[in-house]
């Protein structure tokens, strides 16, 4: 696999859709702009560190990750936690100038433009325009966490606005994310489907986010509109989990979609057969 240069200070990245393109109006960005990230609604922002730390607990190394999504993928461009610890203090100050609405929904996207959830190490796969990035956690408690403040956040933000104030004129992004259905066999799983629309552009994406004991993978991708929308997710959910079982160790295999019921007989057909005139059964058996 490649591996990407290390970004520079003004480089935001794993932003959501409606950030990157909002802090791109006064930086080069070159992120991953998955419309999931991590980080809990009531988390701080404030705790980046000095540097990334070694693995703890049940946590994989970077090595470990990079082998699975290898053995997965193939070829893609590789960056990880080391790569990305550097800008999280630059980071952060840009993300506190956007202006969010609900104002309560701020925490959730702010949060969710780290690369990675608080407290894990993570590896990212870049392939064109497709993107799979495996977190790991310290124990299964904190990424099950993780994955229930995306849900939380889907939930409490469906639509909201983000706004970059350039000092000239003013920027905006409306962004709605909607849970959708998805069949897994992961412990966890979670399916988005995001819209962007900004000045002169929209974005749709799709995202898939799977967990297994202590560790998760997101698999995103642009949605084609030309394509079937269940057949897209299963296709994303096939790759988190090719992704997954080699990180876990395990074959994670969705379950078959539950077969059609039969039926029922109509109701209007039974009365009919039921209510013919004895006379004419007997004619015809003459």
């Amino acid at each position: 696999m490649k591996r990407a240069r290390r970004w520079g200070p003004a480089a935001l990245a794993a932003l959501p859709l409606s950030v990157l393109a909002l802090a791109g109006c006064a930086a080069e960005v070159e992120a991953d702009d998955s419309p999931l990230g991590g980080g809990p609604l009531d988390g701080s922002m404030a705790e980046a560190q000095a540097a990334a730390p070694d693995p703890r607990g049940q946590q994989l190394s970077h090595e470990e990750m990079q082998q699975a999504l290898e053995d997965s993928l193939g070829r893609a461009t590789i960056t990880d936690t080391d790569d990305w610890w550097p800008t999280l203090r630059d980071l952060n100050r840009e993300l506190q100038r956007l202006r969010v609405e609900p104002t309560d929904c701020k925490t959730y996207v702010t949060a969710s433009a780290l690369p990675v959830p608080p407290g894990a190490l993570g590896v990212l796969a870049e392939m064109d325009e497709s993107r799979t990035v495996v977190y790991t956690f310290t124990d299964a408690e904190s990424a099950q966490e993780y994955v229930e403040s995306e849900r939380e956040g889907v939930e409490g933000c469906h639509e909201h606005t983000v706004t970059r104030d350039l000092g000239t004129e003013e920027v905006e992004a409306e962004t709605t994310v909607t849970e959708l259905r998805l069949r897994t066999g992961a412990e966890e799983g979670l399916a988005v489907r995001t819209v962007m629309e900004a000045p002169e552009t929209v974005q749709r994406e799709l995202t898939v986010l799977l967990r297994h004991g202590a560790h998760a993978v997101l698999a995103s991708e642009p949605e084609d509109s030309e394509a079937d929308q269940e057949e897209a997710l299963v296709e994303l959910e096939a790759r988190a989990a090719a992704v997954l079982s080699a990180v876990v160790e395990e074959e994670i295999l969705a379950p078959e979609p539950e077969p059609e019921p039969e039926p029922e007989p109509d109701d209007e057909d039974e009365d009919e057969g039921g209510d013919q005139d004895p006379d004419e059964d007997a004619s015809e058996s003459d």
